[in-house]
């Protein structure tokens, strides 16, 4: 992390207004933070945990971000956002075998979205997948013990959950499509009381013991959770989806002909400013969360 001149570091290396008294729960430390909290003044690295594979681009293109073919599984806004933020990032492939970052190489981390099911039993995954997983939940194990903010995202947000003691599970009714969302009372972020949001889910969790619900919906009673303050944020929903990333979930995983929670594809694509209006709230959503 690199403070900005005048922001106080411990010997840690972390800010000061980051350490804490913390006392145990099961199988996790509480922080308790003191009332001064985390501002937006302080310039991170944050690692994201993918589950897909490596973009591709063109044979004859340069490396670097532009050039770069980025499908639904990739952090899309989220890298512009954090770019634009004046934060560093780096990302790990742990589905293709590549090591996870360590607790010390990153001062916040984001775990996206992929298709991998969490309710299935471990000998009905791939080898490659089991194992990635099971290292995946050791890193947020460790992450939830130190004071460094956690995001997770669909599939992120379920094993958030997993390691905070609620159950996954298949959905009873598969949600792919635009879905109107209430903001919980319990909320500690800045979301609106009514907003819309991309929802491409066909498990659900319960909401973890000690976590605040984030809004919830028809059909999707946990859209998302926060714990911690807000240190750790799990969305079921996916406002860093953009237009381009939506079709290409869609070319890769084509929604269900029928279903009362799916709509179609066209209809999915139909409002380019549906997707305008999902940068704005993930604006809100990072800088809260950054901010706790």
């Amino acid at each position: 992390m690199k403070p900005k001149q005048g922001s106080k570091v411990s010997s840690s290396g972390l800010p000061s207004k980051w350490l804490a008294c913390r006392q145990h729960i099961p199988g996790v430390i509480v922080p308790l933070y003191a009332a001064e909290r985390l501002t937006h003044d302080v310039v991170m690295h944050l690692y994201f945990i993918h589950q897909g594979q490596t973009p591709v681009r063109p044979d004859t293109a340069p490396v670097d971000a532009q050039t770069m073919v980025h499908g639904w599984q990739d952090p899309v806004r989220l890298s512009d956002w954090l770019t634009g933020m004046g934060h560093s990032h780096n990302s790990s492939f742990p589905m293709e075998g590549e090591a996870l970052p360590g607790i010390d190489d990153f001062e916040a981390l984001v775990i996206l979205d992929g298709p991998q099911r969490l309710s299935l039993s471990e000998e009905n995954q791939p080898a490659a997948t089991r194992q990635a997983l099971r290292l995946q939940r050791k890193l947020i194990r460790r992450a939830l013990n130190s004071n460094r903010p956690i995001l997770g995202i669909g599939l992120g947000a379920r094993l958030i959950a997993e390691q905070l003691g609620a159950i996954v599970s298949p959905a009873v009714v598969p949600q792919r499509g635009w879905v109107s969302l209430t903001r919980s009372n319990e909320c500690p972020l800045g979301l609106p009381v009514e907003f819309e949001a991309l929802v491409w889910h066909e498990e659900i969790c319960g909401l973890p013991e000690d976590c605040e619900l984030l809004a919830s919906g028809e059909h999707t009673p946990i859209a998302g959770f926060c714990w911690d303050g807000g240190r750790v944020v799990a969305l079921n929903f996916h406002p860093n989806l953009d237009a381009a990333a939506t079709a290409s979930r869609l070319e890769e995983r084509p929604a269900p002909a029928q279903g009362s929670g799916v709509q179609s594809g066209e209809a999915l694509l139909a409002d380019p400013k549906r997707f305008d209006h999902q940068a704005a709230l993930l604006d809100r959503l990072m800088l809260d969360w950054l901010s706790s």
